[in-house]
């Protein structure tokens, strides 16, 4: 480990054909030391939190000469909001919420990061929504608590929630120990219009409530699908300052879009982490 911290990958960063097993081998050759499980809003990948033995595929796999599967990305309820006026879409979201704490009981992952989002991205919001939110929420965070599993918020891509000072609100709120952050490096970048002052101040407002980092890369207009170098985050920055505010799992978001060469690109995003995490301001 370096500076006492590990380092992760989110499960998009492998061409999707590859099988677990093979997933978790490959993250243990280029260096990792465990891997995040993508929940999206595609439904084959939500269809594995209601796949009866799915978690003990993820721990075999793992003691098969894999990484852990420590963490979670349940990102499929940024489309089945938690606060949208339409009953049934919110009751699917909590569905699909509570299927995944059981699954992470099941597979051993012991942190669920999920979106800061009343509704989908740039869908209309008002007062309502918010509350159904934070009602919703806590009523999530309730099913965590009594199963041990944490949850964290990500700060999102729309200014509900696009700041770690707005996503504070949220944990205020529900008040629990099981509710924290799990904030994203790019989202923060946007949020602020890349102005380092502004990140860093707003960065403070969340001392004390950090699970994790996702490191991802954006530009102004664009939130996934980039490598890193190919955007505008200042990783190096964010992370000495993650790492300063008690953060030391570090998580390398990034999306496989058809490279062939995506094993080297596995190791360098593993490399360029270890270098923001070693580096001295």
């Amino acid at each position: 480990m370096i500076r006492g911290c590990t380092i992760g990958v989110y499960e998009k960063a492998f061409p999707e054909p590859l099988s677990i097993p093979e997933m978790l081998r490959h993250a243990a050759d280029a260096g990792y030391d465990f891997f995040e499980l993508s929940i999206d809003r595609t439904e084959q990948r939500i269809s594995r939190v209601y796949e009866p033995g799915f978690g003990e595929t993820l721990r075999a796999a793992a003691a098969e000469g894999g990484v852990p599967v420590y963490s979670m990305g349940l990102s499929a309820i940024g489309t089945y909001t938690l606060g949208n006026p339409d009953p049934a879409t919110a009751e699917r979201g909590m569905d699909i919420f509570r299927h995944a704490v059981d699954l992470a009981v099941e597979a051993g992952i012991r942190l669920i990061q999920i979106p800061a989002c009343d509704m989908p991205k740039f869908d209309p919001r008002d007062e309502e929504t918010d509350a159904r939110f934070l009602r919703n929420l806590k009523e999530a965070v309730e099913y965590a608590a009594s199963r041990a599993v944490v949850l964290g918020l990500e700060n999102m891509e729309n200014d509900y929630m696009d700041s770690i000072g707005k996503c504070m609100r949220a944990v205020r709120t529900v008040n629990s120990p099981y509710l924290q952050l799990y904030p994203d490096a790019g989202n923060l970048t946007n949020a602020w219009k890349n102005d380092r002052s502004d990140m860093l101040r707003d960065m403070d407002a969340g001392e004390g409530h950090y699970l994790a980092f996702h490191e991802k890369e954006v530009q102004p207009d664009r939130y996934g699908g980039l490598f890193y170098g190919d955007g505008h985050v200042d990783f190096g920055t964010l992370t000495r300052k993650a790492y300063a505010l008690g953060v030391r799992r570090f998580v390398m978001e990034y999306w496989y879009t058809g490279n062939d060469a995506w094993v080297n690109d596995l190791k360098t995003a593993q490399s360029l982490c270890a270098n923001w995490i070693a580096s001295e301001e």
